[in-house]
């Protein structure tokens, strides 16, 4: 351990036009090793403000060093906490995330575990994999790189911001299990992310909409999103038993998704929804329930057709197909585009009837904290961000307004 309380030293270098340091580090057994550690400064900036930044690393590196001593000094066994802090900063950074997801899976819905592991064995791997950067190397330039790069093959900050996210849970778990002394992406720069301004449906269209899809298998889940701007996975997760037919109100509180099971993907639902304002009660409009029970005589009626053949394993679920069958959340993207394009209507994401259904909510001069609770966000601020500039009825109000007192017609 004798390398561990010496001071720690480096020296600059210049790599591609840019300036670093070689930090001198040292192992348990005092086996010496370089990192190199890049300062954010291009060479021409001169030496005077590289060494400065030079001394800062250093002194982060030494005080880092005194930390671990001092949390080390506070284990029972603190050669083994050491040793198990070194074999994690050494640990590609593709196999520490792999570890970090299962670790988390108990606490990480299904989609997300699949999400982050895409991530991970592709454009993670394809970068942090060829240069073999280790937890320990990992530095804010470093990130800064990675983003940049993704974002010149052609995806959005948006989608580097989701990256961005994964990085920062994973290296914020190391961090409080004090494998590292602080969080690189604290370091890096946060990717700003995209508004999305979503495409929205007229009435008209809606209309021309649900005619088009009276017939279709997916015609009540395009009708529950219409209606109740319900997401995919909560529309396909209403039940007969979360519909009260005497009281008229329908409970959102379960969702269907996709999830991996032994390597195939399944329809698979959960009680746990997206955020606690998820889970709500909405009135029964009387248009969806003729619809619903009209829906009711039918699954009855295929049922006793089919008899065995029939599926009953999800007979409580309310967007099922003829067989039985759960309608699938891919089923439905898929075949909600064909069947715009098959009708000659103008294309838009099945998840765009929430947009639509808030739209037009809006235009009529709903208030922003109603539409709030009808979608099920999980603040205000959602809601206002993403619809403000709808608000129609608000910006109509402040003109006349404004109008009224520049003009001291309030006055006579």
């Amino acid at each position: 351990m004798k390398g561990r309380f010496e001071n720690i030293t480096g020296n600059l270098q210049i790599k591609n036009g840019k300036y670093y340091v070689l930090v001198n580090l040292y192992d348990l057994s005092g086996r010496r090793t370089v990192k190199w550690v890049a300062l954010g400064l291009d060479s021409k900036c001169g030496k005077k403000l590289a060494r400065a930044r030079m001394a800062e690393i250093l002194e982060e590196y030494n005080s880092s060093q005194r930390r671990l001593l001092k949390a080390a000094s506070k284990k029972k066994d603190p050669e083994r906490f050491i040793t198990e802090r070194e074999k994690v900063q050494q640990m590609p950074v593709t196999e520490f995330l792999r570890e970090w997801v299962r670790l988390s899976e108990t606490r990480l819905q299904p989609t997300t575990i699949d999400g982050y592991n895409k991530m991970i064995d592709g454009r993670i791997t394809d970068y942090f994999g060829e240069n073999g950067t280790t937890v320990g190397d990992l530095a804010g330039e470093d990130l800064n790189e990675f983003y940049a790069s993704i974002q010149k093959s052609g995806l959005s900050a948006t989608s580097a911001l989701r990256f961005h996210g994964l990085f920062h849970a994973a290296m914020k778990y190391a961090v409080k299990k004090e494998f590292l002394d602080d969080n690189p992406c604290d370091h890096a720069d946060r990717p700003k992310q995209e508004r999305y301004r979503a495409s929205f449906y007229s009435e008209g269209e809606v209309r021309a909409l649900l005619e088009a899809a009276k017939s279709e298998t997916i015609y009540i889940p395009i009708m529950l999103a219409a209606y109740y701007g319900l997401r995919r996975s909560e529309a396909l997760g209403v039940k007969w038993s979360n519909i009260d037919f005497t009281a008229k109100t329908v409970s959102i509180s379960h969702k269907v998704i996709e999830a991996r099971e032994n390597g195939r993907f399944k329809p698979k639902g959960f009680d746990k929804m997206k955020n606690k304002s998820s889970n709500r009660t909405l009135p029964l409009i009387p248009e969806v329930e003729k619809e619903l029970t009209e829906l009711r005589i039918r699954q009855q009626a295929n049922a006793k057709i089919l008899g065995t053949a029939y599926n009953h394993e999800y007979d409580d679920y309310v967007c099922t197909d003829e067989t039985g069958k759960l309608i699938t959340p891919n089923y439905i993207s898929r075949t909600f585009g064909n069947l715009l394009k098959k009708h000659g209507l103008r294309h838009i994401r099945y998840h765009d009837l929430r947009h639509t259904c808030a739209s037009l909510l809006l235009k009529n001069g709903i208030p922003m904290k109603a539409i709030q609770e009808w979608l099920g966000h999980a603040t205000f601020e959602v809601t206002a961000n993403t619809y403000a500039h709808l608000d129609y009825s608000s910006k109509q109000l402040s003109a006349i307004q404004i109008a009224s007192l520049l003009s001291g017609e309030e006055e006579n």
